[in-house]
């Protein structure tokens, strides 16, 4: 980042801290990392943010906020999240596994074995997502490390150990299930020194037994992520290699005996298979958006779009990106990435779910703490009855382009005006909310133009 954009950075931070309770959003910059979609309900959408959790049951016209203290974690964590089949949310925390089976209004840490682990990874069976494995991994007193593996059939209310506890020298990253045969699991991770070598483990009987298989080129340096595994082949996995200055995407297609590297970028913090396995779809807010069929793995960037996550579902392609660039937080393409609906916007958040009394956690904590978080992220205080403040588009509405130029959604007033100007009049945090609002907006500019400088990603063999 140069000098000026840190400079930004810094001034924004600091007002909006000096201008606020403490816990806003962390002092994070506010923005999205992973969207769900609920199996049996594509109306109920689950989005983890840098400042909360948020969910909507309307498609996206209206959003409710969930403070990360009443799911049960702090800080710059970002637990990974899962929604199952009875629309139960499940997110893998550095202190245990918190899950909430009323709709978001309270959350409980599971207790016994899975107490105070920390949970790495979740994933869901696709056929049946009442069905959910987790996989937690944590660093003992005697620094050996306890990775196992644990599946639930009754979405995440009562859990079973599958199969043994790992090697005490192995670190599990990620996790996932075949589509076409919940048998098949497959853990991603690495060995301890003194070559730290990245691997695969792969078990064809639930976790009872597995086999280790390295993949080429990562180590702790280099770990390999789990990206996805194809719906009909439960041979054909892809791993995404975490590097430094470079990611890669390489594909499996003997269920990781061998591995072939099929995509280079800056980062990518997005990677996504189609619901049919016909095209895979990655990216970063440093790459823009790529697609690929399949069968060739040729990648063709589609759009600029700041890529910071992907999700393919029947209805579309969803992704996260940064408001202020893009024009939305979490949006929606129904033609292969090509252009995005917004989806999440900050004007239509609306605080804390009504429906939830002090008797849970969430409306127990987050009430007093959503003034100011909206403050700091530049939310609507409350949304009326039917429809969202600030008149943004529902999720049909006007279409941002992959390139993230012309879609002007405005957050709480105090974002890039369409023109590309910034209004500080109308930010709920006051005149310290909008000069922060405006120092923020003028930051994104800045990165949006080291983005597009910086963009790179290829396919292996690519000049």
């Amino acid at each position: 980042m140069n000098r000026i954009a840190l400079g930004l950075a810094a001034a924004a931070a600091g007002l909006a801290l000096s201008a606020a309770a403490p816990a806003l959003a962390n002092g994070r910059y506010p923005t999205a990392g992973q969207i769900l979609v609920d199996p049996a309900d594509p109306e109920h959408i689950v989005v983890r943010a840098t400042y909360g959790v948020l969910t909507t049951r309307d498609g996206g016209e209206r959003w409710s906020w969930i403070c990360e203290a009443a799911v049960g974690y702090s800080g710059f964590e970002d637990p990974m999240m899962v929604v199952t089949a009875d629309g139960s949310m499940l997110a893998g925390l550095f202190d245990g596994l918190s899950a909430t089976h009323d709709g978001g209004c309270d959350w409980q840490l599971a207790e016994g074995a899975l107490a105070r682990r920390n949970i790495v990874d979740l994933s869901i069976d696709r056929a049946d997502p009442a069905s959910v494995l987790l996989l937690g991994s944590s660093v003992m007193a005697s620094d050996a490390i306890l990775t196992q593996v644990w599946a639930s059939k009754d979405d995440g209310r009562t859990w079973t150990q599958a199969g043994e506890d790992f090697p005490s020298t192995f670190l599990g990253v990620t996790l996932d299930s075949a589509p076409s045969d919940p048998r098949r699991i497959y853990v991603s991770g690495r060995r301890n020194g003194p070559t730290f070598q990245g691997i695969v483990r792969r078990s064809d009987d639930r976790g009872a037994t597995w086999e280790e298989l390295d993949v080429p080129g990562s180590d702790d340096r280099n770990l390999p992520y789990l990206g996805a595994v194809d719906p009909e082949d439960p041979d054909v996995v892809y791993v995404r290699r975490d590097g430094d200055g470079a990611d890669a995407l390489l594909v499996s297609r003997d269920g990781g005996a061998t591995w072939r590297e099929v995509f280079q970028a800056v980062s990518l913090l997005g990677l996504a298979l189609s619901p049919d396995g016909t095209r895979i779809a990655a990216g970063s807010d440093m790459d823009g958006l790529w697609v690929a069929p399949t069968d060739t793995l040729e990648f063709t960037q589609v759009g600029q779009l700041g890529v910071r996550c992907l999700t393919w579902t029947a209805r579309g392609l969803y992704a996260c990106a940064d408001e202020l660039v893009d024009g939305f937080s979490a949006g929606v393409s129904t033609d292969g990435g090509a252009t995005f609906s917004p989806l999440m916007t900050l004007d239509r958040l609306c605080g804390p779910p009504a429906a939830c009394g002090a008797e849970g956690s969430t409306g127990r904590t987050c009430p007093d703490l959503w003034p100011a978080t909206a403050s700091f992220v530049g939310a609507a205080r409350s949304c009326e009855a039917g429809a969202a403040s600030g008149g943004a588009a529902g999720a049909g509405g006007s279409a941002a382009s992959a390139d993230g130029g012309e879609a002007g959604v405005g957050a709480g007033g105090s974002g890039a005006s369409a023109g590309g100007g910034c209004s500080c009049e109308a930010s709920g945090g006051g005149r310290a909310g909008a000069l922060a609002g405006c120092l923020v907006a003028a930051g994104g500019a800045l990165l949006r133009a080291r983005r597009r400088g910086r963009r790179r990603a290829r396919a292996p063999g690519a000049p």
